[in-house]
């Protein structure tokens, strides 16, 4: 059916209250899919929201939402589980920002956003602000120069450091750590430089290895592609590289991993593709799959948030069904799957003169 691209976030703060936030014109809703108080019960959260907004959650169970008003102010609603506090951050209304994005990190609010350069209309910087000690602090991490899209930033956390990856223009893929214990950003890594214009951006970290994937242009399509990198000595040192997807028009790839497989999933005309591999990427079955029942629905790309994060499931991103059930698609048990073969790439002959 069709693939939408509107912002939905899932929040399971336990396995008896999962909330879903999304927007519907200016306002972000919040829907209780299982719930201790109202099960299947909506209400309106906000309702003037510009564009830009993004949900966070804290380990006593408290809500944060995120955006940017139609007066230009930064927003932030704390929704607890006795009190509703709203505060606007911003003295004077901002341009319009882009890729807003809020982490609580040891109870440190941390905002991160997009915004045009003022004297270079294809440049956006990177701005970083932080709460703490009563104070907010600032850095302007990075910039941006847009060649043809401004493409999202990528956010992580370890236990010390929050990872942030992004591209310094449509070829190279850029990546900053900022310590939590010190308060400072390091220098810059590029992971990737090539010639081919890139689209999208998806990363998870496991065991100190960086799994990155994104969309590369390849002779007027897209391909899915994964690069695998190790931490060693200040540098990431990539090891792995692989093409996941066939020629085509690829978009939207997130990563998981669930059940001791690594997952990459994407969207490909409308219909829901993925790969897994069985070793975290070291190799990937020679056989793609195509999700049977996204033909027949609508579906979304789901931000998931979690208070009681698994051991064996890694998941920022994944796509879902909207309605009548929510639930997540494109990795796990075979059930209802077409097989594709991965097409080997012909290499051209040129007879001798």
């Amino acid at each position: 059916m069709t693939f939408y691209t509107d912002k939905w976030t899932i929040a399971e703060m336990d396995s008896n209250n999962i909330m879903l936030f999304r927007k519907s014109k200016e306002d972000i809703l919040l829907e209780r899919i299982t719930s201790d108080i109202n099960i299947n019960s909506k209400e309106i959260i906000v309702k003037d929201a510009l564009e830009e907004y993004d949900i966070a959650i804290d380990l006593k169970n408290n809500i944060y939402i995120l955006y940017q008003n139609k007066e230009g102010h930064l927003i932030l609603n704390i929704l607890g589980e006795k009190k509703k506090e709203e505060i606007q951050l911003t003295l004077d209304g901002l341009p319009e920002v882009f890729d807003l994005n809020i982490i609580i990190k040891d109870e440190v609010i941390h905002i991160f956003y997009l915004i045009k350069a003022l004297d270079v209309e294809e440049k956006y910087k990177i701005h970083h602000y932080y709460y703490k000690g009563n104070k907010w602090n600032d850095y302007m991490v990075g910039e941006i120069t847009v060649n043809k899209v401004l493409n999202p930033i990528k956010l992580i956390q370890t236990d010390n450091n929050i990872l942030l990856s992004y591209y310094s223009n449509n070829k190279v893929i850029e990546l900053k750590e900022f310590s939590v214990d010190k308060l400072e950003w390091s220098s810059k890594s590029v992971l990737v430089d090539t010639e081919n214009d890139k689209l999208f951006l998806d990363i998870c970290i496991m065991d100190d290895i960086i799994h990155l994937i994104y969309c590369e242009y390849s002779f007027g399509n897209l391909v899915i592609k994964y690069n695998k990198f190790h931490y060693d000595n200040g540098k990431y040192i990539r090891y792995n590289e692989e093409t996941i997807s066939n020629e085509g028009s690829s978009s939207h790839p997130n990563i998981i991993f669930f059940q001791n497989k690594l997952w990459i999933t994407w969207v490909e005309l409308n219909k829901i593709m993925s790969r897994c591999s069985e070793d975290k990427g070291e190799s990937w079955e020679q056989i793609l799959y195509m999700w049977n029942e996204s033909r027949d629905i609508d579906f979304v790309r789901y931000k998931y948030l979690t208070i009681t994060p698994k051991d064996d499931v890694q998941l920022q991103y994944s796509f879902g069904s909207i309605y009548p059930e929510i639930r997540f698609m494109g990795f796990g048990p075979l059930d209802n799957v077409v097989e594709v073969p991965v097409k080997k790439k012909k290499l051209m002959s040129i007879p001798r003169i």
